[in-house]
């Protein structure tokens, strides 16, 4: 991969119900959305969107393009991350690879883009994306955006809706991360925010 050759998509095309609805990413810890956050981690990246349903105008701040689903009816983030690649196809065709990461994830790595380059240079693979703690996290990856067009086949002929459905047909290389805290620690309810805060307090 050279090193303009991606584009990094944020998902916030989700509908948080067990936070009660909203948007995770404008969760503010620490002073700062986690979005932003998120942008300030990434921000060397050759381009930045979001990947988001609804009103695009409330995201007008960070001053990044937001892509809408291209299906309706919220079909989970596998549909996000297909509508990711197509509008990456479109506005720079050049590219040839797409990370994807969520935005309720405070503590991802700032070495994370590197490490899955690295995984894919090393492997070939299609797909990489990271594991801890026994756990695998499939919203992270680095995606070929060579199976846009199967993954869109996946979606709109066969119904598939589960990431990992469609990677165990393509295959999927994960970057183990190993440690004390897990950077994929995801705020998914209110009492996993109050717990973050209460990380960041302690440290």
């Amino acid at each position: 991969m050279r090193f303009d050759d991606y584009g990094l998509c944020f998902l916030a095309g989700g509908q948080a119900r067990r936070m009660g609805g909203g948007d995770k990413g404008e969760i503010t810890v620490d002073g700062q959305t986690i979005i932003a956050h998120l942008i300030d981690r990434f921000s060397d990246a050759p381009y930045l969107f979001l990947n988001a349903n609804g009103d695009s105008a409330r995201f007008a701040h960070y001053g990044l393009d937001v892509v809408p689903d291209l299906m309706a009816d919220y079909q989970g983030p596998l549909c996000g991350i297909y509508s990711a690649m197509c509008h990456l196809k479109q506005t720079h065709p050049a590219m040839r690879w797409l990370v994807v990461l969520p935005t309720d994830a405070p503590l991802l790595p700032a070495s994370l883009i590197d490490d899955l380059r690295q995984a894919t240079a090393q492997t070939g693979a299609k797909l990489v994306s990271v594991k801890s703690k026994g756990r695998t996290h499939p919203v992270i990856g680095l995606w070929s955006l060579s199976v846009c067009d199967a993954l869109g086949r996946a979606l709109i002929e066969e119904g598939v809706r589960k990431i990992d459905l469609f990677t165990s047909n393509i295959g999927c290389h994960y970057v183990d991360y190993n440690g004390k805290q897990d950077p994929f620690l995801n705020l998914n309810r209110p009492e996993d925010v109050t717990a973050y805060r209460g990380l960041l307090a302690s440290n």
